[in-house]
């Protein structure tokens, strides 16, 4: 049987690939050393932002639904784990228990992550895996670029009303660089 790191969620950032793109930066529970990125789109980096952030919806947002189908079911969520890295792609199976069988179904990884932190089940890799795609502090660094905000710890996603109060008082104190940026937050976020 393989053995399987848990891994923890770092951060979410904008990501410099897209407007409608964001980097998911996962760590190994045992090793900093350790972490990788995934890039994920918008929605998924909001579910998984909204819910670490504890920001309450006046809506369900689409990982809930699926949290409470789970919770109204007799079908239970065991763990994540991430199976492969194939041409640039992340795979994911969804552990499932039902009936006293469990059952792996194929899942996008943000969209599993996404509901492994709402049911506070563990999302886990294989330490082979882990150890072929994890990248290098200094490299990884370098690849993100200046923007990143590695020692937050905390997704670095803000909500609108955040993002503009912030342009406000950029613009009223006339730092039109930082207001530039934070319009062009705005913008991957809500076109």
């Amino acid at each position: 049987m393989k053995e399987y790191i848990p891994l923890r969620i770092l951060s979410v950032n904008p990501s410099s690939v897209g407007a409608s793109s964001y980097i998911l930066l996962l760590e190994s529970d045992n090793s900093q050393a350790l972490r990788f990125p995934i890039v994920i789109g918008s929605q998924e980096a909001q579910s998984i932002s909204v819910f670490i952030e504890n920001i309450q919806t006046s809506r369900p947002l689409t990982h809930d639904l699926c949290v409470n189908l789970l919770a109204h079911s007799n079908v239970s969520l065991k763990r994540v784990i991430i199976t492969d890295f194939k041409d640039g792609i992340f795979y994911a199976n969804l552990e499932v228990f039902k009936d006293g069988e469990t059952t792996n179904i194929d899942a996008r990884p943000s969209d599993s992550i996404a509901l492994a932190i709402r049911l506070a089940i563990p999302i886990l890799i294989s330490e082979k895996l882990l150890t072929e795609i994890c990248i290098p502090e200094e490299e990884f660094l370098d690849e993100l670029g200046d923007d990143f905000e590695l020692d937050n710890k905390v997704p670095v996603m803000r909500s609108k009303i955040e993002l503009e109060d912030l342009l406000n008082k950029a613009l009223l104190e006339e730092n039109y660089e930082e207001a530039a940026k934070i319009r062009d937050e705005i913008d991957k976020l809500y076109l």
